[in-house]
C-alpha cells in the first residue's frame, strides 16, 4: 500500500492517532499529516448516543457460561483440587504441544474420551467430575 501522505513510497508504518499509513518519519512529521483534521472528522462521523441505545442489549446480558460460573455448587466444586486436576488434564489435551501429531478435531475426540473415562462407569471414574458435569448440564437446561 502506498504512503497516504506522499503517495510515492510503499507504506511501512501506521499512525497511532489517525491510523493513516506512511512511509517515513519525514512524511509523519510533514505538514500534510494533520491529526486535528482527522480527529475532528472522526468525531463528526461517530453516531449520536441515541443510536447506541437502539442496538440489542445482548452484549450486556450475562451469557450462559457466566450464569453457570456464578452457581454456588459450581463454585464449590471448582475449588476442589481433584476436580481442578482432572479439568486441567482435559484442557491440556487441546493445547498445542501435548499431542503433536493430532489435528484439532482429533484432540477434541481424545478430550471427549478422557472426560467419559472420568465420568460414572469410566475407567478413571471420579465422583467430583460426574457431579460437576451433571450440574453444568442441569444448569444449561434451565437457562
Amino acid at each position: 500500500m502506498l504512503c497516504q501522505i506522499c503517495n510515492d513510497q510503499e507504506s511501512k508504518y501506521k499512525c497511532p492517532k489517525c491510523k493513516i499509513v506512511y512511509c517515513s518519519i519525514k512524511c509523519y512529521k510533514s505538514e500534510l499529516h494533520k491529526h486535528e483534521e482527522v480527529e475532528e472528522q472522526n468525531i463528526r462521523e461517530k453516531p449520536p448516543l441515541e443510536n447506541l441505545e437502539e442496538k440489542p442489549q445482548e452484549s450486556l446480558e450475562e451469557t450462559k457460561f457466566d450464569k453457570i460460573l456464578k452457581d454456588q455448587q459450581i463454585q464449590y466444586l471448582l475449588k476442589q483440587p481433584s476436580l481442578q486436576f482432572h479439568l486441567l488434564s482435559i484442557l491440556t489435551i487441546i493445547k498445542d504441544g501435548f499431542i503433536n501429531n493430532l489435528n484439532y478435531d482429533q484432540k477434541l475426540e481424545v478430550m471427549n474420551i478422557k472426560l467419559n473415562d472420568l465420568r460414572t462407569g469410566g475407567v478413571e471414574e471420579n465422583e467430583l467430575v460426574e457431579e460437576f458435569v451433571q450440574r453444568v448440564l442441569e444448569l444449561n437446561e434451565s437457562l
